[in-house]
């Protein structure tokens, strides 16, 4: 569902609809674009997940335990990706000029999320950017 948007953004949200039931991850996901100072853009995707269903809660741990990757959210992580990828192939096969950035993926620790939302943690325990 969309959940936000602009002229230079929008936002959508998972949701629980009854005929298909709860997404696997839920989350928010933006897609939007910055005016760089030289004229060009950034063009970006970004989130914040988490996963819905005890199955892939489970999937999550099993894969971890096994690769020290989380496979549901290694698959979002892809989906990200090649949606980049073929932006940047459009960009440059159309007499453009693009690169793919780095990526920047962090997987919030949920415990201390709870911790901080309960009182128990100051919020910068989540990241040195926040302060308390």
């Amino acid at each position: 569902m969309v959940t936000g948007y602009s002229s230079d953004k929008w936002t959508f949200t998972t949701i629980y609809e009854p005929v298909y039931q709860t997404h696997p991850v839920s989350g928010n996901r933006d897609f939007g674009f910055t005016k760089n100072a030289n004229g060009s853009y950034t063009f970006y995707t970004r989130g914040v997940d988490r996963l819905a269903k005890m199955e892939g809660t489970a999937l999550h741990n099993v894969s971890m335990f096994f690769t020290g990757s989380s496979y549901p959210l290694s698959k979002a992580d892809a989906l990200w990706t090649s949606l980049q990828n073929k932006i940047n192939d459009f960009v440059n096969n159309h007499q453009g000029s693009s690169i793919v950035a780095k990526q920047e993926i962090q997987r919030p620790d949920w415990q201390k999320v709870k911790d901080v939302i309960n009182g128990k943690l100051p919020l910068s325990a989540l990241s040195k950017d926040c302060k308390n």
